[in-house]
């Protein structure tokens, strides 16, 4: 069996038009996923890491589920007021920029694994950690503790047992995740603007917590980016089958995720984000809504063909503080067969999270990451990374 480690789940949890064409995770995708992640830019992964994950092809226009099927109840309001109530609470938040910008949370996922004719559902988890720098001469740093896999549900505890209870790592066979290690901290390195930067936001933290405060005016903003980094595509091999490069709304909505979970941004330019993707092309307004953590919130989603499938991409946020709950991935037509780059996929029946990135904390902080012994940051921007 193939191993997954953390890079694999985030990969499910952004939009997978973002990566670069012909990675080894190339989607069959009509729409925009929660989080993207291929080999040749798999930075991206880990940056769902608090990842966003998402752990979530194409957003392009996403299309509405087809009749009958639904993840969530709709609202009652226009899509476009969904999030109204939450960016005038993010936006009322007073807050004193640190050092670094952090964040915390988890990377959850469910799949199937084992024998045919016994199989059963698992759930995975990683513990992680992020300290985006104010100074952007300061490395990012990013951390990821593996917790325990534990089958589904006592249903499926028991089919576990009946397969001889082997030990759980999700498709990390040799259980020694070398991503996130069980019961140990992974430590990576990234440049300061990383991820936004890698997809043309070239912006320093100083400039970012200067972006507008009014969802027509920060959306101007940032699409003054798109046609340097469009430009860039020109270079990028031609995209495989079913595949397509990216577009201006799928990456504006990428740029606005990223902004949303990892920048050093204002509080008034976080509500200001909560309007403009709610008024994204093809959003949908979920109404009130739990999150992986069965935490409620007010959701809204994008929707997605995915192989044989179909997901749902879901941003669910606390509308009394406008705080971000999290971003994952929600089964809508179960798959028959896996689809590329979510093994374990394929059963799982419709409303099922099997992706999910889910913050617990984020604030401005002075203090640094504390690294362990023998791991000192490195004094370049290359990518590198210990474990303590």
């Amino acid at each position: 069996m193939k191993r997954k480690n953390a890079l694999d789940l985030l990969a499910a949890a952004r939009p997978a038009d973002l990566d670069l064409p012909g990675a080894p995770r190339a989607r069959t995708e009509e729409l925009p996923p929660p989080v993207r992640r291929g080999r040749v830019r798999w930075v991206g992964a880990v940056a769902a890491s608090l990842a966003t994950a998402s752990v979530i092809g194409a957003l392009a226009v996403p299309r509405l589920l087809d009749p009958g099927v639904s993840t969530g109840q709709m609202a009652t309001v226009p899509v476009g007021n969904a999030l109204d109530m939450a960016a005038r609470s993010a936006a009322a938040q007073q807050q004193t920029p640190g050092r670094f910008w952090y964040t915390e949370g988890l990377i959850l996922g469910e799949e199937i694994i084992g024998a045919p004719g016994n199989r059963y559902r698992i759930k995975t988890r990683v513990q992680t950690g992020r300290w985006a720098p104010r100074d952007p001469a300061t490395l990012t740093v990013l951390t990821e503790s593996g917790l325990p896999t534990v089958p589904a549900s006592g249903q499926e505890e028991q089919a576990w047992r009946r397969a001889g209870e082997p030990k759980l790592c999700g498709n990390d066979t040799d259980c020694k995740n070398d991503t996130a290690p069980l019961g140990r901290t992974r430590f990576m390195f990234m440049p300061g603007t990383w991820p936004y930067g890698d997809q043309g936001l070239t912006l320093p933290a100083a400039e970012l917590l200067n972006l507008p405060k009014e969802p027509d005016a920060l959306r101007e903003r940032l699409l003054e980016f798109w046609p340097a980094y469009s430009e860039t595509m020109k270079d990028w091999p031609t995209p495989p089958a079913g595949n397509s490069l990216p577009t201006k709304d799928s990456w504006l909505l990428s740029i606005s995720l990223d902004l949303l979970q990892h920048a050093p941004i204002s509080a008034g330019t976080r509500g200001a984000l909560y309007r403009m993707v709610a008024n994204l092309p093809g959003t949908r307004a979920l109404g009130r809504i739990a999150d992986a953590e069965r935490r409620p919130g007010i959701g809204i989603g994008w929707t997605r063909a995915v192989g044989n499938g179909q997901s749902e991409q879901q941003l669910i946020v606390e509308e009394s503080s406008g705080r971000l709950l999290a971003l994952q991935n929600v089964v809508v037509k179960p798959w028959s067969q896996d689809p590329a780059g979510s093994e374990g996929a394929a059963g799982l029946p419709a409303g099922t999270v099997y992706h999910a990135l889910v913050y617990q904390r984020a604030a401005w902080t002075d203090t640094p990451a504390r690294l362990p012994g023998g791991c000192s940051a490195p004094t370049q921007t290359d990518r590198k990374d210990c474990v303590g």
